[in-house]
């Protein structure tokens, strides 16, 4: 009797036990759904005041951009009733206004929409047409260009480009029209080595245009750099404060540093590159990028006069236009491997 009376005691603590137990997973499954829940509405919390602070900063921008860019617009309105005398110092003040605006535009581009950006980017690229053909009709001069030259009997009289027959008449026009823009160019070449020094480049627009299997090196700081249609060429260049912009490059390896670099329609192609923005691809493919590694005797004084940061660069921060998945890296370029990167270090 004893005996049963004990076990129907263990029963009754084993239910007891098991009733607790129970009861606890219960509570315990209640509190962490209740800690995901807390945690899943600060999530959201802190969500909405991050989007809330993320407009309010692309809605600055655009206020504080349209301002600057009005300001520009209608200083460039009023040029026409200066004294030629007043006329340099007058352009010289618009295109530092222009560098300004291209820099804010350039540090704000980790916050702004890529629909932003690209807007902004066409208007300043409208403006700095606009300043230059204006300076171009009120300070005409002559222009400093390497031209090719007719070759002997026997030799190749000029380099040939195809072109798509349907956009030839069209892209030729604004070939020129990017040429006449230049105030030093480098065209039509075929199989040559030019150098360009600090006197030639300095605070100018450099133009290379229509160049197969040349090497260019431009030592100096050039105020912006336009490349296209280049085919199978090395191009190295010092620091330029504004923009590079390269079109239609095929096979090419480009050692470049800048302030900011646009890429339009270029194909296996090798950047080296410095820029204190970050540099935006558009309709390009099997592009890859490593860090500037040009050096020569002037580089630091060429630095100092851009005034580039040469401690701040973004060179594998690329912005593809044409990938707007964000969590999925663009197929459009890659990093080239430490193991496969070329030097590009010299004494001139």
């Amino acid at each position: 009797m004893a005996d049963a009376e004990v076990l129907t005691h263990a029963a009754g603590d084993q239910k007891m036990a098991s009733v607790d137990e129970k009861r606890d997973r219960i509570a315990e499954r209640i509190q962490r759904r209740d800690v995901e829940r807390l945690a899943e509405i600060e999530k959201k919390r802190v969500e909405r005041e991050n989007a809330s602070l993320k407009q309010e900063s692309t809605d600055y921008f655009t206020s504080m951009f349209q301002q600057e860019r009005d300001n520009i617009e209608k200083k460039l309105q009023t040029v026409s009733a200066l004294e030629k005398p007043k006329l340099i110092a007058y352009f010289d003040e618009l295109t530092v206004a222009l560098q300004k605006l291209q820099k804010y535009v350039n540090d704000s581009t980790m916050f702004l929409p890529r629909y932003e950006i690209k807007s902004a980017q066409e208007s300043v690229s409208k403006l700095q047409t606009s300043i230059s053909d204006k300076r171009d009709q009120m300070l005409p001069k002559k222009k400093f260009a390497f031209k090719s030259r007719k070759h002997d009997s026997g030799q190749p009289k000029k380099q040939e480009i195809e072109v798509d027959s349907g956009k030839a008449t069209s892209d030729r026009a604004k070939l020129i029209s990017d040429t006449a823009r230049m105030d030093c160019n480098i065209e039509d070449k075929l199989s040559a080595t030019i150098s360009l020094n600090a006197k030639e480049v300095n605070n100018k627009d450099v133009g290379l245009f229509r160049l197969t299997d040349c090497v260019i090196k431009i030592y100096g700081a050039p105020s912006a750099l336009h490349i296209n249609n280049l085919k199978n060429c090395r191009v190295f260049c010092g620091p330029v404060p504004g923009s590079v912009f390269a079109d239609n490059c095929i096979n090419c390896v480009l050692v470049l540093s800048c302030q900011q670099l646009r890429v339009h329609t270029t194909t296996d192609t090798q950047f080296y590159l410095h820029v204190t923005s970050r540099a935006i691809i558009e309709d390009t493919t099997r592009v890859e990028f490593a860090p500037y590694t040009w050096a020569y005797d002037t580089m630091e004084t060429d630095y100092k006069t851009t005034g580039l940061d040469r401690n701040r660069n973004n060179w594998n921060d690329v912005d593809d236009f044409n990938w707007l998945a964000i969590d999925k890296h663009s197929p459009n370029w890659t990093l080239i491997p430490e193991i496969g990167r070329a030097s590009c270090r010299e004494r001139v």
